[in-house]
């Protein structure tokens, strides 16, 4: 038998689909606001349950409330309190209350921003957190000044990330510059002085993405990629300091996911086909003697 404290988290954060949610009455949501409010206030969250309530805020808690702004405060306090993890979450939720619901919530970008370090790489929500940044990013009304900020901070840290991510970030440069034209002079700008993150107009400290100057700089950082060891990144560097104005976006979902043990297989199957091709009638396989024997004792 569930107790009453289980059946009320059924019911508020239920684990199955549940049909027709957002066709309930007035009365019936307003009901489950109260209830829900009420719940998120106590002291009965742990961090699994919390985790739960944040990944199911946009999708099956917001469709169920009948003023779904009640959550900007608990959301709000999430980003404060939680880890990284859960700050991406509470974002989201409130990137929904921002976008649908004429929530005002002016500091943002700034937190998001904050977010782009180089622990998101080692993280194991990389890949929500850069589906999710690229949603937040995809409005064309967003300022030239902060879009550059977050290209440029990408940018810098593509020098410091695992190859693996190397081109998931150009890539995701590539589609902001698609986004956002105006900031394509990032890449024709000429860099005159030497590439030295010191010389920089950049202001890589500043937390407010608005001041950063980034629109000022280059992305002398994706230049110096273009000389890589690996073919892949280089190319995908090359392609982004080529880029020309008819280019389409490009689709960053299967770089996501994407780690050394992928990388390894794509290049060892790469040089296998390399080989087959350069001689079709030897075998791809790895020589390890140079006359074939006879018998065990010839």
């Amino acid at each position: 038998m569930k107790t009453k404290e289980e059946k009320l988290i059924q019911y508020l954060f239920p684990t199955k689909k549940k049909n027709k949610t957002t066709n309930d009455s007035m009365d019936e949501k307003q009901k489950y606001d109260r209830r829900l409010l009420a719940f998120l206030s106590s002291d009965k969250l742990d961090a699994t349950l919390y985790r739960r309530i944040l990944l199911q805020i946009p999708t099956k808690i917001i469709p169920r409330m009948a003023n779904p702004l009640l959550l900007a405060d608990f959301l709000t306090s999430s980003y404060e309190t939680q880890n990284n993890a859960s700050k991406i979450l509470a974002l989201h939720g409130l990137y929904i209350l921002m976008t649908q619901y004429n929530l005002e919530y002016p500091f943002f970008f700034g937190k998001l921003y904050s977010l782009l370090t180089i622990d998101i790489f080692n993280a194991k929500y990389k890949a929500r957190f850069f589906y999710l940044l690229d949603i937040f990013l995809q409005s064309s009304h967003l300022p030239v000044n902060l879009i550059a900020s977050f290209a440029k901070r990408l940018a810098r840290l593509s020098l410091l990330i695992p190859q693996h991510d190397q081109c998931l970030i150009i890539t995701f440069i590539y589609n902001l510059i698609i986004r956002h034209p105006t900031i394509r002079i990032m890449i024709n700008r000429q860099q005159t002085q030497s590439i030295d993150s010191n010389k920089d107009i950049y202001s890589s400290k500043e937390l407010d993405p608005n001041k950063t100057n980034a629109i000022e700089s280059s992305l002398w950082e994706i230049e110096s990629l273009t000389h890589h060891h690996h073919p892949d990144v280089a190319t995908c560097a090359l392609t982004l300091m080529s880029l020309r104005k008819k280019n389409n976006e490009r689709d960053i979902h299967q770089l996501l996911e994407i780690d050394y043990d992928e990388m390894f297989e794509h290049d060892l199957n790469r040089s296998i086909r390399s080989d087959k091709k350069k001689d079709k009638t030897k075998n791809s396989e790895c020589p390890i003697n140079f006359n074939m024997t006879v018998s065990l004792f010839d």
